[in-house]
């Protein structure tokens, strides 16, 4: 420590201790730090202080009054008695006023057995009360499906409502009423939206705020508890899996501050609904004679074994083809890639949710630096992006960015409802890359550096002009010291992804910028360090870029005989909808390996093998910044499920393969991360070509995809599918202008979209903050042929109405 650091400290006394402590402290941070108890209701670390409990009461020497240990700064030569017999009156005194209106109702509430206030009461309540009063009541607000209310039990400690304004970003909740009418409800009879509103559960320290899908399931005291990673999205945000007699029962934060500080997203916590689905696939299965059969796993391994080889004598190895999910287990991507180029086939991928694939282009690449890294930029650019919706946890860093003083920018076919003011610049779903590569033009002008790929790129952008809008963010962009530059949702599902993704690290490199590419899987960066792709080079062997992509085999592009699909359900999660289904059933043969049974891999599958979930396996995950975090098996695998890395070691077995005598999944991991794995960069001029594209479209479609619906284990909790967030991101939404233009009068009607392939019919909502010539359309919902060079109409569907 410096002179200079060691002259700005002070030093206290709690309970005639001497301690050191940083000016602007409060008595109660220093007290924890060094692990003296204080009893608390309102304070928490993550939030301002508000001091309305009065519960952490101390005696401050020389003071006249008791003082809160939350609002009370440390001051140099202080003297803190924190057990003292007048500190431990002020405490019971509030305790006592504290219990005078809550219900003896803990035998029936969620919260015993793990709540504060039960705590606290057995250290510092009463014996008996003094009041003979009527105890009073509240009714209990309505805050969707995740969240259950007892607001009788509340004691206005309103941590849930300065969760709402600091750390949300929704006023959502707030205090009405005087002394004792004051009550804690929603405003104006509304529910709670937030994709973070889950919790307020646990900040909540007695039980007016329980877990909906929770409620009267189990008693605290039953559970088990085991540390894990959520799936749910590539934050892998830490968590605690909580487990009644083998069955997993909720999930809570474990406090990480490279990840989610002490903060779940509503995906993280309720993901684990899934698991329990009714659909859950029990056996292995094989269809013969067109019926389902199930079979040992014996036998069902030795038909794959059989497929493989037979395939291969007949057709050869790259007619073989494998399509994995980001969410598998990075071990298990390994072994899949191993097993498919030890076959001698290139053709294994992931990137099915791509609006364009090319060599080189994979939103699995994350994001370089630090989430602490995100939380220090001046100025954050969103492209195609509605952050909010897609990574809840990362857009919690742009808005503690936003509150030190960053300036955000948007460029999105839509003027999103973020949670902190954000400077949108609204750019059709076509037009999106053209807005892009106006701006890095104009960057170019202000900085010094030149740009990457200078020939290619002056071609392209010779010829752009610049709007205001755009010279307003260059404008910011060129100033800033620390720029961050996140590339969403909207941007990979676009047609022209791949020119937006290199466009967009193109202006990474001009300013320096940290940031780079969502992806929408927990794992997709774990995907590109296994060598899940069709290119991959480790130990200096290097595979070319010659097997055909995830996209191309769902398409019926190539000559696929045989498929391996690995916890995908491709009209689901593939960006070409139902469409992949034709392709697929022309596929001889479909090897299905998934968790969950489905109706449409029963018309196109040829064997089921049942696959364990993320909390019925053991595995590693790589977070969108790179960190690698283990995690264990919480549950048992469900029926005759079995994890995926297991079954790929005995396949590879079973074919003879070299290095499959694998006898954990700690060995597996080992292998990999010793490899030596190159990168691929793809050439500037494949991808971007010679000219921008052409845009001719009156209608232009913007795919979306709910954050709800991005894996088979999300799309299984029922909780998460009756959130408004998840019903909204199912409805196609219009402009005023566009609805004005082809006679759409209302909301919630359905209108006829015609594509090249057919007509289909949606719900409608005419949404004023999407761009004019934009239709927003769910992805699963989306016929592929309305993707790039098709023809789109739009017409009202006329509703015939009867008057009995």
């Amino acid at each position: 420590m410096s002179e200079k650091e060691a002259q700005k400290q002070l030093t206290i006394e709690i309970n005639d201790k001497a301690y050191h402590a940083e000016p602007g402290e409060m008595v109660i941070q220093v007290a924890d730090k060094h692990g003296i108890y204080i009893p608390r209701f309102c304070y928490h670390k993550k939030l301002s202080v508000a001091a309305n409990c009065r519960m952490c009461l101390v005696d401050i020497e020389n003071a006249r009054k008791p003082s809160p240990a939350c609002a009370t700064p440390v001051m140099d030569g202080m003297k803190v008695y924190t057990k003292s017999a007048k500190t431990l009156s002020y405490q019971k005194k509030v305790m006592e006023f504290l219990l005078i209106n809550h219900p003896l109702d803990c035998p029936i509430c969620d919260q015993g057995g793990e709540c504060e206030l039960q705590d606290m009461s057995v250290g510092y309540g009463p014996d008996v009360s003094k009041y003979s009063e009527t105890k009073r009541a509240f009714d209990d607000p309505d805050l969707g499906p995740l969240v259950s209310t007892d607001m009788t039990r509340c004691i206005q400690c309103t941590r849930c409502v300065r969760f709402g304004e600091e750390i949300a970003g929704e006023k959502e909740l707030g205090a009405m009423g005087r002394g004792d009418h004051t009550e804690i409800t929603t405003y104006v009879q509304k529910t709670v939206n937030s994709e973070l509103s889950g919790n307020i559960i646990d900040l909540c320290p007695v039980g007016a705020l329980t877990s909906k899908p929770f409620r009267f399931q189990a008693r605290a005291w039953e559970l088990q508890q085991a540390a894990s990673i959520s799936p749910a999205d590539p934050i892998g945000a830490s968590i605690y899996a909580h487990t009644r007699r083998g069955q997993l029962m909720r999930l809570v934060p474990k406090e990480n501050e490279k990840a989610n500080e002490t903060w779940l997203a509503d995906k993280d916590r309720f993901s684990y609904i899934g698991v329990n689905a009714e659909d859950r696939l029990k056996a292995p299965m094989i269809k013969k004679n067109n019926e389902w059969h199930e079979v040992s796993w014996e036998e069902a391994l030795d038909f794959v074994k059989v497929a493989i080889e037979q395939t291969k004598a007949e057709s050869g190895a790259e007619s073989i083809a494998a399509v994995a999910s980001e969410s598998l287990t990075t071990e298990s991507l390994y072994l899949l890639q191993k097993l498919m180029r030890q076959v001698g086939s290139n053709n294994i991928d992931t990137r099915i949710k791509e609006g364009a694939v090319a060599s080189g282009v994979y939103s699995g690449y994350g994001i370089d630096g630090s989430l602490e890294d995100i939380e220090k930029a001046d100025t954050v650019l969103l492209i195609g992006s509605f952050l909010r919706k897609e990574v809840p946890l990362l857009n919690h860093r742009v808005h503690k960015a936003e509150k030190n003083g960053a300036n955000v920018f948007a460029i999105n076919s839509q003027a999103y409802d973020f949670n902190y003011p954000v400077q949108s610049v609204v750019a059709e779903a076509n037009e999106l890359v053209y807005a892009l590569a106006a701006l890095l033009k104009a960057l170019s002008q202000r900085v010094s550096k030149e740009l990457p790929s200078k020939d290619i790129l002056k071609k392209w952008l010779a010829p752009l002009e610049i709007s205001e809008a755009i010279e307003n963010v260059a404008v910011k962009l060129a100033a800033s010291n620390a720029p961050v530059v996140i590339t969403g949702f909207d941007a990979i599902l676009n047609p022209y992804f791949d020119k937006i993704y290199f466009l967009a690290n193109a202006l990474r490199e001009l300013i320096g910028a940290k940031g780079g590419i969502l992806s929408f899987n927990a794992n997709a960066k774990g995907a590109l360090l296994a060598g899940a792709t069709p290119e991959y080079e480790a130990q200096g062997v290097k595979h070319p870029s010659s097997g055909i992509t995830a996209k191309e085999v769902l398409q019926g592009v190539g000559d696929t005989k045989l498929l391996l699909l690995a916890g995908v359900e491709p009209e689901k999660d593939s960006i070409l909808g139902a469409e992949s289904l034709k392709a697929l059933t022309k596929t001889d043969i479909v090897v299905y390996m998934n968790a969950y049974d489905n109706e449409y891999a029963r018309e196109y599958a040829d064997i089921m093998l049942p696959m364990a979930t993320h909390f019925e396996t053991e595995g590693s995950y790589y977070n969108i910044v790179g960190d690698c975090q283990s995690f264990g098996a919480v549950i048992a695998p469900c029926h005759e499920s079995k994890p995926l890395w297991k079954v790929l070691r005995v396949l590879g077995n079973l074919l003879s393969l070299e290095g499959f005598e694998y006898q954990t999944n700690k060995e597996v991991f080992d292998e990999l991360d010793a490899l030596e794995k190159g990168e691929f960069e793809a050439p500037l001029i494949t991808v971007l070509g010679d000219a921008l594209p052409e845009l001719d479209d009156e209608i232009n479609l913007l795919s979306v995809v709910s954050m709800y619906r991005t894996d088979a284990l999300l799309r299984r909790s029922n909780a998460l599918q009756n959130t408004q967030d998840a019903k909204d991101a199912m409805i196609v939404r219009i402009s005023p202008e566009m609805a004005k233009k082809h006679q759409i009068k209302h909301d919630a009607l359905q209108v006829e979209i015609s594509f090249e392939d057919g007509s289909y019919q949606f719900d409608v909502k005419i949404d004023e903050n999407i761009a004019n010539s934009t239709i927003a359309v769910p992805f699963e919902l989306l016929s592929p042929c309305a993707y790039r060079g098709a023809s789109v109409k739009i017409k009202p569907v006329e509703v015939e109405v009867t008057v009995s």
